[in-house]
């Protein structure tokens, strides 16, 4: 519901120039009335009769149509029982259509709750027919092609028509390929959040008793020296100080876990996949996901990316406070950029999933797919992983699954690795 009603707000803040080949909106319509059936059924059909390699470069393939909302203005849908709204858009593009899906959203800006039509309209893929119009309504004679172009729904043209008819045309080409393990293991890492944590204990310690054993209140201003011509006055109170303390500490350990999981992954347990094309036809965008059961997680970096080192707060009271510690008040996380190659990890209830940048394939190559470290914080036995790859030319997909030892791995390995001094 949350992410509809985001939509419905982006909506609110958008431009016509905004509607896209995945989104349309519509100020108002009544889909009980022939005129609003239709006009949210072409809609349907022209995201139907979309090139799957083109939709799925948005929302995942899918596209969005809104009724009752428009820029800055909403206004809101009568709603109707599903059992009517479904005959009414289908006498215009078919009984067994079944490319979509519609809610009513309700949404309040600040005059009171409407609702909003929401009709989510599935991913086409390869083999998918074409959708005509099923019923006349007015100048739209049954049979037209509706096919969606950037910010308008319009009449299929040849080339559109060439392009569907080779997108049902492929429904005899499906997606070949092999994924198998080259090396890698789940490591049992000697380390966890909770002792890393542990071991920061000593710095905590060490920046709160920069408090005086009396502190002023929140209002109140910290002075150094008071003879010290440099000397001003300490604008964060003991709360605020405390405040940053605990930040800073938070993010070291953040950056300490990462360190050593990269440490982790450099001691010879990463694991490392490599994927196989042995057929004939070239392979467009093939997107590899692993799915890999508790209690084994992933991590994956790009070398290029250095882990960033929190900056410890400004000593409290310090001289040097105005220069320094005013900028210290405020944090500047580092923009996060997003690294095309690096695979995407997502941690799902009680599984892990691991989605590979898509990547070309041409017939007989073999492309070793970036390498990721599989860890676990407790003692488990070989992890069973099940690995689905996709390809945007194509249609199908093909699985599999594979079985990945664990393997302990000693804490002075991952010091060394780390770069660490012997202990």
């Amino acid at each position: 519901m949350r992410r509809q009603q985001a939509l419905i707000e982006a909506v609110l803040g958008a431009t016509s120039a905004d509607e896209t080949r995945w989104l349309e909106w519509k100020s108002s319509l009544d889909v009980s009335k022939p005129e609003g059936a239709f006009s949210v059924a072409r809609a349907i059909l022209g995201f139907a009769n979309r090139m799957p390699d083109v939709a799925s470069q948005w929302a995942g393939g899918h596209a969005y149509l809104l009724v009752g909302v428009e820029e800055n203005a909403l206004h809101g849908v009568s709603t109707h029982d599903v059992e009517k709204v479904d005959p009414w858009i289908a006498r215009y593009v078919g009984d067994d259509f079944d490319r979509y899906q519609f809610t009513y959203v309700p949404y309040d800006n600040g005059d009171g709750t409407r609702h909003v039509m929401l009709v989510d309209v599935f991913p086409p893929k390869w083999g998918d027919p074409i959708h005509p119009l099923r019923k006349m309504h007015e100048k739209a004679y049954a049979g037209t092609v509706f096919h969606r172009s950037p910010g308008r729904t319009l009449p299929a043209g040849p080339a559109e028509i060439d392009a569907l008819t080779e997108r049902a045309r492929r429904a005899a080409q499906r997606i070949n390929v092999a994924v198998d393990i080259t090396a890698g293991a789940v490591a049992l890492v000697p380390f966890s959040p909770d002792t890393i944590k542990e071991s920061l204990t000593g710095a905590r310690e060490k920046l709160l008793a920069q408090l005086p054993g009396t502190g002023p209140a929140k209002t109140d201003l910290a002075f150094p020296a008071w003879s010290d011509p440099l000397a001003v006055p300490d604008r964060r109170s003991h709360d605020e100080f405390r405040e940053e303390v605990e930040q800073y500490l938070q993010d070291h350990a953040a950056a300490m876990e990462k360190t050593l999981l990269r440490a982790t992954g450099r001691t010879g347990s990463a694991l490392r996949v490599k994927l196989t094309n042995p057929g004939e036809t070239f392979l467009a965008k093939v997107e590899v996901v692993l799915t890999v059961p508790g209690p084994a997680q992933a991590y994956a970096w790009d070398e290029d990316d250095d882990v960033k080192t929190p900056k410890a707060p400004a000593k409290y009271g310090h001289r040097d406070f105005a220069l320094t510690g005013i900028l210290g008040l405020q944090r500047f996380p580092t923009p996060f950029v997003p690294l095309d190659h690096v695979p995407q990890i997502q941690q799902d209830g009680e599984r892990t999933v691991i989605r590979f940048s898509p990547l070309d394939l041409r017939p007989h190559e073999t492309i070793e797919l970036h390498s990721v470290t599989l860890y676990s914080y407790r003692e488990t036995a070989g992890t069973d992983v099940q690995w689905r790859a996709t390809a945007t030319n194509v249609s199908g997909h093909a699985q599999g699954r594979f079985t990945i030892p664990a393997q302990s791995v000693h804490a002075d390995d991952v010091e060394k690795a780390a770069g660490l001094p012997p202990r």
